[in-house]
C-alpha cells in the first residue's frame, strides 16, 4: 500500500481536470434493440444513439393554413379584391383533416376547408372564412369579399419534412419537442443510449442522516453534529443531468464500512460519487480504503475554488468477462464545494456516459454589479444571482459571503462566475462569464 501521507497532489488546472474526466467517461453502449417511444420518459431525456430519418414527406400534399374556402383562381378577375364588389361561388364540398375532398375542383367553384386539410387537385388559393359570407340557409354558395393571390394561405407539400431528412442526430437529447416531432412523423421506436446509473456514498461520523434530521435537530443546534445535506441534493442533480440515481448510501469513518459500501455501489453504478474523507486529516479514510482495493487514481486535487480536494479514479469490479472499471469521482465533504464540483465535473461525466453531445451548462456574459477578485493560480467560481435590465442586458450580483462553508451562497445562486487563473479584478460594470445553474430556472 502506498504511503498516503507522503503522496503529492497533482494540482491539475480546472481545464485539465475536466478533460481527464471526459476522457475516462466514454459513452455507454446502446441496446441492440430500439426503444418504443411510448415507453420513454423524456423528462430527463436520454440521448439518441443513431440518426433518425424521416420515413415520408409531410405533409404529402399542399394543405390549408386557414379555416375558409379553397378555389381555383383561373379565369377569376380581381373583382373580389378589397374595395371591389363581392363574388358569389357555388360550394361543392368539404375538406377536413383526415377526410379530404375527393376528385378535382371544378373551375369557378369553392369547397369549405379546415386548417390542415389537403387541398383538392386544381385548387391554388385559400380565402379565410373572415373574408367571406354565407347567407342563412345558403349552404351551397359563398360570398367572397377579398380574393387572395395564388398560393396564399397554403402550406406546401414537404413543409414539415421530406423523406430522408434527419429529424434527430446521434447524441441529441430526446426532449419533449423532439419526441413530438418524431411522433408526428409516425416514428414509434428509436435507438437510445442507456442512461448512466449514478451511485452516491456520503461519508463522515459527524453527519446525521437526512431522514433523522427532525428527531436529532438538538444535536445540530448545539453544534455537535451536522445534517447530511448531500443525500437529498446530489441524486436530484444526477437525475437532472440525465442519469438514474441509485439509492444514496452513508458510511461513517470506518475503513471496512467504506470498502463494503464502495463494492456494493460498484456492482450497479456506472459512476460512483463519494463526498468527504478525501483530504489529509486523521479521519479522511477514503483514500486509505481505496488503496486497499483494485483502484487506480487518475488525479487528485484541482486548482479551483471552491472544490479543490477532488479526485478521479477507476474502481475495478467483477470477474472474468464481467470485469469492468467504474468511474469514481471523489467530491469534497463541504456541501458548497461538493455541489459546485459536481455541476462542473460530475454533470459533464454523466452527460458523456449517456452519449450526449451537449455536455456543459449554458453560459452568458453579464455585467458585474460588485467587484470580483481573481486569483493568480486558481480558477474561481463565485456564486451569483442574475437579473435582466430593460435593455435585455444581464447583471450579476454576488450571493454574499463566498466562503465554501456558507451553503446559502449556492442555494441563492442562479449562476457561477468564471475567473481563470491570473484574471484581473472584475470592476463594477465589467463583463463576467457566467455558467447558468439548473436551479436558476434556466433550460439545460
Amino acid at each position: 500500500m502506498a504511503d498516503f501521507e507522503s503522496r503529492s497532489a497533482d494540482w491539475l488546472s480546472f481545464s485539465e481536470a475536466l478533460q481527464a474526466v471526459l476522457k475516462h467517461a466514454p459513452p455507454l453502449p446502446s441496446s441492440p434493440d430500439p426503444y418504443r417511444l411510448s415507453e420513454v420518459d423524456p423528462t430527463h431525456g436520454p440521448a439518441l444513439a443513431r440518426n433518425v430519418l424521416a420515413p415520408a414527406t409531410l405533409p404529402p400534399l399542399p394543405t390549408s393554413a386557414m379555416d375558409g374556402y379553397t378555389l381555383r383562381q383561373v379565369g377569376l378577375d380581381d373583382e373580389g379584391a378589397t374595395g371591389g364588389p363581392a363574388r358569389t361561388l357555388p360550394v361543392v364540398g368539404r375538406s377536413r383533416p383526415g377526410y379530404p375532398y375527393s376528385g378535382s375542383l371544378p373551375e369557378g367553384t369553392a369547397i369549405r376547408i379546415m386548417t390542415g386539410a389537403h387541398l383538392p387537385e386544381g385548387a391554388n388559393t385559400v380565402v379565410p372564412v373572415e373574408d367571406t359570407d354565407r347567407e342563412d340557409g345558403e349552404e351551397d354558395q359563398v360570398v367572397i369579399h377579398t380574393l387572395p393571390s395564388p398560393g396564399r394561405y397554403i402550406r406546401p407539400a414537404g413543409e414539415e419534412m421530406n423523406e430522408g431528412d434527419c429529424l434527430g442526430r446521434a447524441g441529441e437529447e430526446l426532449s419533449p419537442p423532439l419526441l413530438g416531432l418524431l411522433a408526428s412523423a409516425g416514428i414509434h421506436q428509436v435507438h437510445l443510449h442507456r442512461r448512466p446509473r449514478g451511485g452516491l456514498l456520503v461519508t463522515g461520523d459527524e453527519l446525521i442522516p437526512f431522514r433523522e434530521l427532525g428527531e436529532r435537530f438538538k444535536e445540530i443546534r448545539e453544534g455537535k453534529m451536522r445534517g447530511d445535506t448531500l443525500s437529498p441534493v446530489l441524486p436530484s442533480l444526477i437525475r437532472g443531468a440525465g442519469g438514474i440515481p441509485l439509492p444514496p448510501m452513508q458510511a461513517g469513518d470506518d475503513p471496512e464500512a467504506l470498502g463494503d459500501s464502495l463494492k456494493e455501489l460498484a456492482e450497479e453504478a456506472d459512476l460512483i460519487l463519494t463526498t468527504g474523507g478525501a483530504s489529509m486529516g486523521e479521519t479522511d479514510l477514503l483514500k486509505r480504503t481505496l488503496d486497499g482495493m483494485a483502484y487506480r487514481t487518475v488525479f487528485w486535487r484541482i486548482r479551483m475554488r471552491p472544490g479543490s480536494p477532488v479526485s478521479l479514479g477507476l474502481l475495478e469490479t467483477g470477474q472474468g468477462i464481467d470485469r469492468r472499471q467504474v468511474l469514481h469521482l471523489a467530491l469534497p465533504g463541504n456541501p458548497v464545494s461538493a455541489m459546485v464540483a459536481f455541476l462542473l465535473l460530475g454533470r459533464p461525466a454523466i452527460r458523456r456516459l449517456g452519449g450526449h453531445q451537449a455536455l456543459h451548462l449554458p453560459q452568458v456574459r453579464a455585467r458585474a454589479t460588485e467587484a470580483v477578485s481573481g486569483h493568480e493560480r486558481l480558477t474561481l467560481f463565485p456564486r451569483l444571482r442574475l437579473s435582466q435590465r430593460p435593455d435585455g442586458d444581464w447583471e450579476a450580483h454576488s450571493t454574499g459571503s463566498q466562503s465554501s462553508g456558507v451553503t446559502a451562497s449556492v442555494a441563492e445562486a442562479q449562476g457561477l462566475g468564471v475567473l481563470p487563473p491570473g484574471s484581473p479584478e472584475v470592476a463594477p460594470g465589467d463583463r463576467i462569464q457566467v455558467i447558468l445553474l439548473p436551479s436558476g430556472g434556466w433550460q439545460r
